[in-house]
Protein backbone atom coordinates (compact mmCIF):
# COMPACT_ATOMS: atom_id res chain seq x y z
CA UNK A 1 0.00 0.00 0.00
CA UNK A 2 1.27 3.37 -0.80
CA UNK A 3 2.02 6.02 1.83
CA UNK A 4 -1.38 8.21 0.57
CA UNK A 5 -4.10 5.70 2.64
CA UNK A 6 -2.04 5.55 5.30
CA UNK A 7 -1.53 9.59 5.73
CA UNK A 8 -5.40 9.34 5.33
CA UNK A 9 -6.06 6.73 8.23
CA UNK A 10 -3.90 9.12 10.75
CA UNK A 11 -5.87 12.45 9.63
CA UNK A 12 -9.60 9.98 10.19
CA UNK A 13 -7.98 9.56 13.51
CA UNK A 14 -6.80 12.58 14.69
CA UNK A 15 -9.79 14.69 13.73
CA UNK A 16 -12.19 11.98 15.27
CA UNK A 17 -9.89 12.10 18.25
CA UNK A 18 -9.87 15.95 18.06
CA UNK A 19 -13.67 16.52 18.38
CA UNK A 20 -13.76 13.48 21.31
CA UNK A 21 -11.14 15.78 23.43
CA UNK A 22 -13.02 18.95 22.61
CA UNK A 23 -16.71 18.41 23.24
CA UNK A 24 -16.27 15.13 25.46
CA UNK A 25 -13.59 17.01 27.75
CA UNK A 26 -15.44 20.23 27.59
CA UNK A 27 -18.22 18.76 29.12
CA UNK A 28 -16.67 17.29 32.08
CA UNK A 29 -13.72 19.45 33.05
CA UNK A 30 -14.14 21.57 36.11
CA UNK A 31 -11.24 21.75 38.41
CA UNK A 32 -10.50 25.29 36.70
CA UNK A 33 -13.47 26.95 36.08
CA UNK A 34 -15.22 29.45 38.00
CA UNK A 35 -18.52 28.98 39.55
CA UNK A 36 -20.91 30.63 36.15
CA UNK A 37 -18.43 28.65 33.67
CA UNK A 38 -19.79 25.37 35.56
CA UNK A 39 -22.97 25.79 35.69
CA UNK A 40 -23.02 26.45 31.64
CA UNK A 41 -21.00 22.86 31.52
CA UNK A 42 -23.77 21.44 33.77
CA UNK A 43 -26.08 22.58 30.78
CA UNK A 44 -24.19 21.44 28.20
CA UNK A 45 -23.78 17.79 29.45
CA UNK A 46 -27.48 17.89 30.07
CA UNK A 47 -28.26 18.90 26.37
CA UNK A 48 -26.35 16.11 24.95
CA UNK A 49 -26.90 13.51 27.26
CA UNK A 50 -30.82 13.68 25.99
CA UNK A 51 -29.35 13.50 22.00
CA UNK A 52 -30.01 10.02 20.56
CA UNK A 53 -28.25 10.61 17.39
CA UNK A 54 -26.51 12.87 15.35
CA UNK A 55 -26.34 13.95 11.54
CA UNK A 56 -23.99 16.86 10.34
CA UNK A 57 -21.87 17.72 6.99
CA UNK A 58 -18.51 18.87 7.84
CA UNK A 59 -15.66 20.79 6.65
CA UNK A 60 -12.37 20.56 8.07
CA UNK A 61 -9.64 22.60 6.60
CA UNK A 62 -5.90 22.37 7.80
CA UNK A 63 -3.95 25.39 7.79
CA UNK A 64 -0.03 25.24 7.35
CA UNK A 65 2.26 28.19 7.38
CA UNK A 66 4.28 26.29 4.94
CA UNK A 67 1.24 26.29 2.24
CA UNK A 68 -0.67 29.44 1.14
CA UNK A 69 -4.15 27.62 0.80
CA UNK A 70 -5.74 25.13 3.52
CA UNK A 71 -5.67 21.35 3.10
CA UNK A 72 -9.53 20.75 2.58
CA UNK A 73 -11.59 17.81 2.99
CA UNK A 74 -15.56 17.18 3.43
CA UNK A 75 -17.92 14.33 4.49
CA UNK A 76 -20.70 13.74 6.79
CA UNK A 77 -20.73 12.63 10.32
CA UNK A 78 -23.35 9.75 11.92
CA UNK A 79 -23.37 9.01 15.54
CA UNK A 80 -26.57 6.51 17.06
CA UNK A 81 -26.61 5.39 20.69
CA UNK A 82 -24.92 3.18 21.83
CA UNK A 83 -22.00 3.72 20.66
CA UNK A 84 -22.33 3.81 17.22
CA UNK A 85 -19.81 6.28 15.04
CA UNK A 86 -19.49 6.87 11.19
CA UNK A 87 -17.00 9.44 9.75
CA UNK A 88 -17.12 9.78 5.78
CA UNK A 89 -15.37 11.97 3.61
CA UNK A 90 -16.05 12.90 0.72
CA UNK A 91 -13.43 15.14 -0.87
CA UNK A 92 -10.72 14.78 -1.97
CA UNK A 93 -10.90 11.33 -1.44
CA UNK A 94 -13.42 8.68 -0.60
CA UNK A 95 -13.30 7.10 3.28
CA UNK A 96 -15.56 5.77 5.53
CA UNK A 97 -14.53 4.98 9.31
CA UNK A 98 -17.36 3.31 11.25
CA UNK A 99 -18.25 1.34 14.84
CA UNK A 100 -20.88 -0.47 15.28
CA UNK A 101 -20.04 -0.22 18.94
CA UNK A 102 -18.19 -3.30 19.13
CA UNK A 103 -15.50 -3.22 16.65
CA UNK A 104 -13.93 -0.76 14.34
CA UNK A 105 -13.60 -0.66 10.06
CA UNK A 106 -12.51 1.47 7.59
CA UNK A 107 -12.93 1.57 3.51
CA UNK A 108 -10.96 3.72 0.74
CA UNK A 109 -12.63 3.46 -2.14
CA UNK A 110 -10.19 2.63 -5.00
CA UNK A 111 -10.84 1.35 -8.14
CA UNK A 112 -14.47 2.20 -8.51
CA UNK A 113 -15.05 -0.18 -5.69
CA UNK A 114 -15.03 -0.08 -1.73
CA UNK A 115 -12.23 -1.54 0.00
CA UNK A 116 -11.76 -2.87 3.23
CA UNK A 117 -8.86 -1.38 4.78
CA UNK A 118 -6.01 -3.14 7.17
CA UNK A 119 -6.14 -0.73 10.55
CA UNK A 120 -3.34 -1.94 12.57
CA UNK A 121 -4.05 -0.18 15.76
CA UNK A 122 -7.32 -1.52 16.13
CA UNK A 123 -7.64 -0.84 19.93
CA UNK A 124 -6.67 3.11 19.48
CA UNK A 125 -9.47 3.49 16.81
CA UNK A 126 -11.80 1.45 18.96
CA UNK A 127 -10.82 3.37 21.80
CA UNK A 128 -11.03 6.90 19.91
CA UNK A 129 -14.62 6.23 18.82
CA UNK A 130 -15.66 4.77 22.16
CA UNK A 131 -14.82 8.57 23.49
CA UNK A 132 -17.02 10.54 20.68
CA UNK A 133 -19.62 8.22 21.78
CA UNK A 134 -19.43 9.25 24.91
CA UNK A 135 -20.14 12.63 24.06
CA UNK A 136 -23.52 11.86 22.68
CA UNK A 137 -24.41 9.33 25.27
CA UNK A 138 -23.34 11.91 28.25
CA UNK A 139 -21.01 9.55 29.35
CA UNK A 140 -18.55 12.00 31.43
CA UNK A 141 -17.85 10.37 34.48
CA UNK A 142 -14.04 8.59 33.28
CA UNK A 143 -12.98 12.29 31.89
CA UNK A 144 -9.45 12.32 33.59
CA UNK A 145 -9.33 15.64 33.24
CA UNK A 146 -6.73 17.13 31.51
CA UNK A 147 -7.71 20.48 30.14
CA UNK A 148 -7.90 23.92 31.91
CA UNK A 149 -11.13 25.64 30.73
CA UNK A 150 -12.17 28.92 29.74
CA UNK A 151 -16.14 29.98 28.89
CA UNK A 152 -17.27 32.96 27.13
CA UNK A 153 -20.45 34.32 25.81
CA UNK A 154 -20.91 33.76 21.32
CA UNK A 155 -23.19 35.22 19.10
CA UNK A 156 -24.58 32.34 18.12
CA UNK A 157 -23.77 30.08 21.62
CA UNK A 158 -21.12 30.03 24.18
CA UNK A 159 -17.43 29.26 23.26
CA UNK A 160 -15.30 26.84 25.47
CA UNK A 161 -11.47 27.10 25.45
CA UNK A 162 -9.69 23.94 26.89
CA UNK A 163 -5.46 24.29 27.43
CA UNK A 164 -4.20 20.84 28.03
CA UNK A 165 -2.54 20.90 31.32
CA UNK A 166 -0.10 18.21 30.40
CA UNK A 167 3.22 19.39 28.84
CA UNK A 168 3.58 16.66 26.33
CA UNK A 169 0.23 17.24 25.29
CA UNK A 170 1.07 21.01 25.10
CA UNK A 171 4.09 20.43 22.65
CA UNK A 172 1.47 19.37 20.14
CA UNK A 173 -1.31 21.81 20.77
CA UNK A 174 -1.54 24.65 22.64
CA UNK A 175 -5.70 24.72 22.39
CA UNK A 176 -9.10 23.34 21.79
CA UNK A 177 -11.76 25.80 20.66
CA UNK A 178 -15.30 24.48 20.90
CA UNK A 179 -18.20 26.22 19.73
CA UNK A 180 -21.62 25.08 20.08
CA UNK A 181 -24.90 25.53 19.02
CA UNK A 182 -27.61 27.80 21.41
CA UNK A 183 -29.12 24.79 22.55
CA UNK A 184 -26.07 22.93 23.60
CA UNK A 185 -26.92 20.14 21.73
CA UNK A 186 -24.81 20.74 18.57
CA UNK A 187 -21.30 21.40 18.18
CA UNK A 188 -21.31 24.33 15.45
CA UNK A 189 -16.92 24.47 14.87
CA UNK A 190 -14.03 23.22 17.05
CA UNK A 191 -10.39 24.60 16.02
CA UNK A 192 -7.12 22.90 17.37
CA UNK A 193 -4.07 25.14 17.69
CA UNK A 194 -0.69 23.70 17.44
CA UNK A 195 1.74 24.45 19.41
CA UNK A 196 3.19 26.78 16.30
CA UNK A 197 0.91 28.81 13.86
CA UNK A 198 -0.77 25.85 12.29
CA UNK A 199 -4.55 24.56 13.24
CA UNK A 200 -7.11 22.85 12.00
CA UNK A 201 -10.52 23.67 11.76
CA UNK A 202 -13.69 21.71 11.23
CA UNK A 203 -16.90 23.39 10.83
CA UNK A 204 -20.20 21.17 11.13
CA UNK A 205 -23.39 22.20 9.16
CA UNK A 206 -27.28 20.80 8.27
CA UNK A 207 -27.08 18.74 11.42
CA UNK A 208 -29.54 16.45 12.04
CA UNK A 209 -30.80 15.85 15.48
CA UNK A 210 -32.99 12.14 16.60
CA UNK A 211 -33.37 11.05 13.25
CA UNK A 212 -33.55 7.54 12.33
CA UNK A 213 -30.93 6.21 10.34
CA UNK A 214 -31.05 2.57 8.19
CA UNK A 215 -30.46 -0.22 9.81
CA UNK A 216 -26.96 -0.81 7.83
CA UNK A 217 -25.79 2.77 8.16
CA UNK A 218 -22.96 1.77 11.11
CA UNK A 219 -22.47 -2.17 9.95
CA UNK A 220 -18.51 -2.86 9.41
CA UNK A 221 -19.02 -5.47 6.97
CA UNK A 222 -20.77 -3.53 4.28
CA UNK A 223 -22.44 -0.49 5.35
CA UNK A 224 -24.81 1.69 3.77
CA UNK A 225 -23.99 3.66 0.89
CA UNK A 226 -24.19 8.14 1.93
CA UNK A 227 -26.60 8.03 -0.51
CA UNK A 228 -29.10 5.94 1.07
CA UNK A 229 -28.21 7.52 4.43
CA UNK A 230 -29.62 10.85 3.05
CA UNK A 231 -32.89 10.39 1.79
CA UNK A 232 -33.85 8.34 4.33
CA UNK A 233 -33.29 11.78 6.15
CA UNK A 234 -34.18 14.27 3.78
CA UNK A 235 -37.59 14.77 5.65
CA UNK A 236 -35.40 15.99 8.59
CA UNK A 237 -32.69 18.04 6.83
CA UNK A 238 -33.14 21.28 7.35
Amino acid sequence: MNAGPRVRRRTSALVCLMVALAVGSASATRASTNAAAAVTLDEIGRAMKGVKTVFARFVQERHLSLFQEPLRSEGYLCCEKPGRIRWEITKPYRSVLVSDGLGVAQFEWMDDQWKRLDLGLVDAMQHIVNQIAGVIEGRYVNSRREFEISVAPGDAGPILTLVPQQEKVRKMMRAIEVHLAADLKGTRRVVLRESNADFTEIRFEQQVIDAVFPSATFDRAKPAPLESIQRALSPAQP
